[in-house]
C-alpha cells in the first residue's frame, strides 16, 4: 500500500530537526511501513535546513513540482489589531526528496516553513505580532495540496498517517471526499480537548479545497449559558494549562479530525482511554457536556492503540559495555552515589521539573547522599532557567544539569549509569514519555506521576506486586505544586533506602524492580506498533469493518455505547466496572445482585470517587434517605450580614477544596514562577485566565475533610462552583446553591392538576417546570395512578425523576421505569372492608388493583362507565383475590362517592387509609398511605421537607399533600374539600394554572418571592 506520513517535524533520523518525541515516533513508523514492503513518502517542512542536510545527505531537487500560490490567512481582529482582515501570503514551494532506509522524505521549501530553523515551532507570543504564527498552517495547505497534486492524484489508494492534530486538522475533512485515501490521525500529546481555531479561517481553507458542507455548528454544539456550572467550570481552567477558553468564532480542531478521520489512533492504552473520558483529572466534567465526547462513543471503533516504542539501536545497545565510573567521574558525579537520572526537552511545568528541582533541593539540603543527572535540552543549549542552574551551582558533585541536545550516543552512555529515572510529568500531557521508556530499557528504576497515559510502565503498582517497575507520585494539574514537589521528595527517599539496601546485599526490591523495568521496557518495539497500524490500514483500504470494542467501552464506563449482546457476553467486567465507578443502572442491567449490601458498594464506591449525581442516583434505587443526607450534607453556602459567602464543605476524602471566584485575567502567582524568556524557551506560555481564579477554602484541622471559610470576591455563576482534590489523586468539580429558590420541592398531581383535560401538557407548563428546574429545584409528580398505569403519560411528558404513584404507596423511578418500592394490602382486609360497606350501603362494584410486576386493573361487569381500555372485567368476584392486591376500589350505583367514602372511613378508618381522587370511585389503601406520606419519602431522598415544598392538587386524596406543603395551591376546577384547605388558588387546569403560579414563584427577580400564608386552621 502507499503510506503517507505527514508530520510537522520528523528528526528520527537527524536530532537538530527534532524538539520532542513526536520526531522519532513518526521517523520510526515510516522506517517499519518501509521494512514491511510498503511505499512510503513522508511530508514534512524544511524548516530552513536544506543547505545542511545538503552537507551529509543526498538531496534531490524536484524542480518539477515547484509551484507558487496563496495562501489566504484570515486574521482574528481582536489578536491581529493592525492588520487587515484578510492577507495572501504569496509563496513559492519547493519539493525536495530524500531517500533514505526505504523512506522517500519529501522537504517542504517557501519562506514561511524556511523560519525559525533553531526552534522549528512558531514560540508563544507570535500570535498577533508575527506572521511566522501561520506557519503551521502554511505547511497544513501547501503539505495537502502537496499530497493530493504530487502524491495522491483522485483515484489512487492510499492512507495518509498524520500526525499531532494541531497540524493536520485540514487534512481529514478535505480528504474525506476522495473515497480512495484514508486518513489516520494519530494523537501523541495531549493538547487541550478545547483547543480552538478561528473558525473564518477554517471556512476559507476548506473553501479553497472545495469543501462547503462541513457543519462546523454541529462538533462544538451552542455555548453553554454564562451563569452555568460548565461556562464557569471552563473559565476556572482557563487559568490552567489544561484548557483554553474562545469565543464564539472558533472551532475545536480535535472534533474536526476526530469527525472525519478513518481512525484516530493513540500511543498508549492509558492515553486513549484518557483522552476518550478524561476520568479523574478537573477537565472530565467540562468534557462531559462536549459534543465531542458523545462523537467520541459513537465512533469508538474508530478508535486505534498503535503504541509506541524505543529505538531498535537503542535496545541493540548493552548496558555492560558502560564504564559507569568512568562515565559518572567524567559528569562529574560519584559512583558510589545512586544516580537519579532525568532527560527531556526542557518544559518546565509539563515535565514537572520545577517541582523535580525544588525536590532535589530540598533532599540535598537534607544531607541525602545522591547525584542527579538532568538533562533539560533547549534548541541552543543555554542555560533556560536561573532557578534551575543556581540549584546545580550549590551542590555541586551532586547535581549535573545540562542544558543541550545529545545524540544516541551520548544519551545511552547517561541512562547505562542512572540507577533510578525520574519523570513527574503532569496535566496527563504525555502520551508515551519514550525518554522514561529508554532509561528503563537500561534498567533504571522509575519514579512517576502515576498517570493514567503512562500506566502501561507499571511503576503506579504497588513496590510489593510481582510485576511493579518502580515508585508512583500522584499526578498533578497545577504549576508550582507544592505537594508535588514533597512526593518527589518522599519518593527519592525511600529510593534510595531501597537502593542502599541493595547495594548492602540485604534486600532484594531494587534488582526487582530494576529487571522488571529492564524487561518491559524491551517489549515495546516499533515492529510490534507498526504491525498494529498496517493491519488496521489494511482493514481501511479493503473495507473491513472494525469490531466494537467492548472491553475498551466498558474501561470508559460507556455502558449506554454497549450493544444489547455485550451485556451477556461481558456481564461480570461490565459489573466490575460499574462498581468501580458506583454506577447502579449498569450493575443492576448486568445482573448484579440489589440486595442492601450491593447498593451500599455502590453508594461507597461513588461517594470515595465525589461522584454525588452517581451516590444520590444509588441512594435513591435503594430508597435509602441515609445515603441522601450524607450526599444533600456535604456542604453548604450562607451569606453573612457584611455580604460575604460563609462556606463549609465536609468529604473524608477530599484533601483540597478550591471555590471559583472573580479575578483578574491573569492568575497572580503566575509570574512570579518563571521570567517571560523563560517561559519563552519552554514554549509554555503563561495562562491567561478569563476573571475566574480558583481560591482555597480553609482547612479544618479538628476535622480531617472538612473545610470552612469566608469567601470575600463575589463567586463566578449562579451557583458556587469549588474544585475538589481527592486523597487519591482524582479532581472533580461540585457545585453549592449560592440563592435558595422560593421552593426547592414543587409536588404536582397529574389528572386534572398538571395535565390538561386531554392528558397532555402546554408548552407553557413545560416552560414554567424548565424554569423550576432552572432554579435548582426538584419536581415531583405525585399521583393516585399506580406506577403501571402512568408510565406511559410520564414518558410522554418527558418525565425522567422520581414519582409518587398508586396515592403514595408507590415510589417509581421514571427514567428507569423501575418501581422502587410499593405497599400492599392485605386480601382478608379488604375482603372484611367490603363486607361490612356492603352490610351499610347494599351491593357495591368492585376493583382491585394487582401488585406488581403485573400490576393490573380487575374490576366487576357493572363498574359501568367507569371501565377504561385495558381492564380487566370479571365475572366472578371470587377472582379479584386470586393475586396480591395493591389497593381496592369501590364504586356504588346509587351512593355518591362522597357518602360512600364518609361510610367507608367511618367503618374502616383505623384499618385503612380511604381516599377520592376521581369522580364516581372511593379508594381503599393500606393504612397510613396518603400522598402526603409517599411524598415525603421521596422528599427525603431529594434532600426536601415540607417546609420546602410547593404542592398542587384538585381532589380531596390531594387535601393530606397539600396539608403537609408549606404552600397548598388548588386548581380552580378542584374539589370543594380541597379548596377549603389550600393557600391559594390557581386557574383551572385547563388555563395552565400550574404555570401561572410557577411563573410567579420562579420568575427572575430583584425582591423576595411571595412569601407562603400561613395555614389556613
Amino acid at each position: 500500500m502507499h503510506i503517507i506520513t505527514f508530520a510537522f517535524e520528523c528528526g528520527g533520523f537527524d536530532r537538530r530537526l527534532m524538539r520532542g518525541g513526536l520526531s522519532p515516533l513518526v521517523w520510526q513508523l515510516s522506517r517499519r511501513y518501509a521494512a514491511h514492503g510498503h511505499r512510503v513518502s513522508l511530508v514534512t517542512p524544511a524548516h530552513g535546513h536544506l543547505e545542511r542536510l545538503r552537507a551529509s545527505r543526498e538531496i534531490e531537487d524536484l524542480p518539477h513540482l515547484t509551484r507558487t500560490r496563496t495562501v489566504p490567512l484570515v486574521l482574528d481582529p481582536k489578536v491581529w489589531a493592525d492588520r487587515p482582515a484578510e492577507v495572501d501570503m504569496e509563496l513559492t514551494t519547493t519539493a525536495h526528496r530524500l531517500s533514505l532506509d526505504g523512506v522517500d522524505v519529501y522537504f517542504l521549501s517557501n519562506a514561511c516553513l524556511d523560519l525559525l530553523p533553531d526552534r522549528l515551532y512558531p514560540p508563544p507570543g507570535a500570535e498577533g505580532r508575527d506572521l511566522a504564527h501561520f506557519k503551521p498552517l502554511v505547511f497544513q495547505t501547501e503539505g495537502l495540496r502537496f499530497v493530493r497534486e504530487c502524491l495522491a492524484p483522485r483515484g489512487e489508494p492510499a492512507v495518509v498517517h498524520a500526525f499531532e492534530p494541531a497540524y493536520h486538522y485540514l487534512l481529514p475533512p478535505v480528504l474525506a471526499r476522495d473515497p480512495s485515501v484514508h486518513t489516520v490521525s494519530t494523537v501523541a500529546a495531549n493538547a487541550p480537548i478545547g483547543q480552538k481555531v478561528y473558525r473564518p479561517q477554517v471556512e476559507r481553507l476548506l473553501e479553497l479545497f472545495g469543501v462547503t458542507d462541513v457543519d462546523l455548528d454541529a462538533l462544538d454544539g451552542p455555548p453553554p449559558a454564562e451563569d452555568s456550572a460548565p461556562a464557569v467550570l471552563g473559565r476556572a481552567l482557563a487559568g490552567t494549562r489544561m484548557h483554553l477558553e474562545y469565543g464564539p468564532d472558533h472551532v475545536g480542531l480535535f472534533p474536526l479530525v476526530a469527525a472525519h478521520a478513518d481512525l484516530v489512533d493513540f500511543v498508549s492504552p492509558g492515553q486513549r482511554r484518557y483522552y476518550s473520558t478524561f476520568r479523574d483529572t478537573p477537565v472530565e466534567a467540562l468534557f462531559a457536556t462536549l459534543p465531542v465526547a458523545r462523537l467520541l462513543r459513537r465512533r469508538a471503533d474508530r478508535l486505534l492503540t498503535g503504541g509506541c516504542a524505543v529505538t531498535d539501536t537503542w535496545l541493540a545497545r548493552d548496558v555492560a559495555t558502560v564504564d559507569r565510573h568512568r562515565v559518572l567521574r567524567r559528569l562529574g558525579l560519584d559512583p558510589a552515589r545512586p544516580v537519579f537520572y532525568h532527560a527531556a526537552r526542557y518544559a518546565v511545568h509539563h515535565k514537572g521539573q520545577l517541582e523535580l528541582v525544588r525536590a532535589i533541593e530540598e533532599v540535598l539540603d537534607s544531607g541525602l547522599e545522591a547525584g542527579f543527572l538532568i538533562r533539560c535540552a533547549t534548541g541552543d543549549g543555554t542555560a533556560a532557567n536561573a532557578y534551575f542552574q543556581s540549584v546545580a551551582d550549590r551542590h555541586p558533585g551532586r547535581v549535573r544539569l545540562v542544558w543541550d541536545l545529545a545524540d544516541e550516543d551520548t544519551l545511552f552512555e547517561e541512562a547505562a549509569c542512572a540507577d533510578f529515572c525520574v519523570y513527574p510529568s503532569k496535566y496527563e500531557l504525555d502520551g508515551f514519555l519514550i525518554a522514561q521508556a529508554e532509561a528503563m530499557a537500561c534498567g533504571a528504576v522509575p519514579i512517576a506521576t502515576g498517570q493514567e497515559v503512562t500506566r502501561h510502565f507499571r511503576h503506579a503498582l504497588p513496590a510489593g506486586h510481582p510485576q511493579a517497575t518502580g515508585f508512583a507520585v500522584r499526578g498533578s494539574f497545577r504549576d508550582d505544586d507544592p505537594g508535588l514537589a514533597r512526593d518527589l521528595a518522599a519518593r527519592i527517599r525511600t529510593a534510595a533506602d531501597v537502593f542502599a539496601a541493595h547495594a548492602a546485599g540485604t534486600d532484594g526490591t531494587y534488582a526487582r524492580l530494576s529487571a522488571n523495568s529492564r524487561d518491559l521496557a524491551r517489549q515495546f518495539t516499533w515492529e510490534r506498533a507498526a504491525r498494529t497500524r498496517l493491519d488496521a490500514f489494511e482493514d481501511l483500504l479493503r473495507g473491513r469493518d472494525r469490531k466494537f470494542p467492548a472491553r475498551e467501552a466498558i474501561a470508559c464506563g460507556w455502558f449506554d455505547a454497549l450493544p444489547a449482546a455485550a451485556w451477556d457476553r461481558h456481564a461480570a467486567a461490565i459489573q466490575d466496572a460499574a462498581l468501580a465507578l458506583g454506577d447502579a443502572d449498569a450493575w443492576e442491567r448486568a445482573g448484579g445482585p440489589t440486595d442492601p449490601q450491593a447498593y451500599e458498594r455502590l453508594f461507597e464506591a461513588a461517594w470515595r470517587r465525589a461522584d454525588f449525581t452517581a451516590a444520590l442516583r444509588t441512594a435513591v434505587l435503594a430508597c435509602r434517605p441515609d445515603l441522601a443526607a450524607r450526599v444533600h450534607g456535604r456542604g453548604g453556602v450562607e451569606r453573612t450580614a457584611d455580604g460575604r459567602w460563609q462556606v463549609r464543605y465536609r468529604h473524608e476524602q477530599v484533601a483540597r477544596v478550591e471555590v471559583v471566584v472573580e479575578g483578574g485575567d491573569h492568575p497572580p502567582a503566575a509570574a512570579a514562577l518563571e521570567t517571560a524568556a523563560e517561559a519563552l524557551a519552554s514554549d509554555e506560555p503563561v495562562p491567561g485566565g478569563t476573571g475566574a481564579l480558583l481560591r482555597d477554602l480553609p482547612a479544618d484541622g479538628r476535622r480531617p475533610g472538612s473545610f470552612t471559610g469566608l469567601v470575600g470576591t463575589r463567586p463566578v455563576g449562579r451557583d458556587l462552583v469549588v474544585m475538589l482534590t481527592l486523597a487519591s489523586g482524582r479532581v472533580t468539580w461540585d457545585t453549592l446553591p449560592l440563592n435558595r429558590p422560593p421552593f426547592r420541592l414543587v409536588a404536582t398531581d397529574l389528572d386534572g392538576t398538571l395535565l390538561r383535560d386531554d392528558l397532555t401538557v402546554s408548552p407553557r407548563t413545560r416552560a414554567a417546570l424548565a424554569a423550576v428546574a432552572d432554579a435548582g429545584a426538584h419536581h415531583l409528580v405525585v399521583t393516585g395512578r399506580p406506577a403501571a398505569a402512568c408510565a406511559h403519560v410520564l414518558e410522554a411528558l418527558g418525565y425522567r425523576g422520581l414519582a409518587v404513584c398508586g396515592q403514595g404507596a408507590q415510589l417509581y423511578d421514571a427514567g428507569s421505569g423501575r418501581l422502587l418500592s410499593s405497599a400492599s394490602l392485605g386480601r382478608a382486609l379488604a375482603r372484611r372492608v367490603v363486607a361490612r360497606v356492603e352490610e351499610r350501603l347494599g351491593p357495591v362494584e368492585l376493583g382491585v388493583v394487582t401488585a406488581p410486576p403485573d400490576s393490573r386493573f380487575k374490576v366487576t361487569a357493572r363498574f359501568g362507565e367507569r371501565v377504561r381500555h385495558g381492564w380487566d372485567v370479571i365475572t366472578d368476584r371470587a377472582l379479584l383475590w386470586d393475586s396480591p392486591v395493591d389497593k381496592l376500589i369501590l364504586h356504588h350505583l346509587q351512593v355518591p362517592e362522597d357518602r360512600l367514602a364518609a361510610v367507608t372511613q367511618e367503618l374502616c378508618g383505623e384499618e385503612v387509609t380511604v381516599v377520592h381522587s376521581v369522580k364516581g370511585m372511593v379508594e381503599v389503601l393500606p393504612h397510613g398511605t396518603t400522598k402526603a406520606a409517599g411524598t415525603e419519602r421521596a422528599a427525603r431522598l431529594l434532600g426536601c421537607t415540607g417546609a420546602d415544598t410547593v404542592a398542587f392538587g384538585d381532589m380531596p386524596n390531594d387535601i393530606p399533600l397539600l396539608t403537609w406543603a408549606a404552600h397548598g395551591v388548588a386548581v380552580a376546577n378542584a374539589h370543594p374539600a380541597l379548596r377549603s384547605v389550600a393557600d391559594e388558588i390557581a386557574p383551572g387546569n385547563e388555563e395552565d394554572g400550574v404555570a401561572a403560579v410557577l411563573e410567579r414563584l420562579f420568575a427572575p427577580r430583584t425582591t423576595p418571592p411571595l412569601a407562603p400564608r400561613g395555614r389556613r386552621g
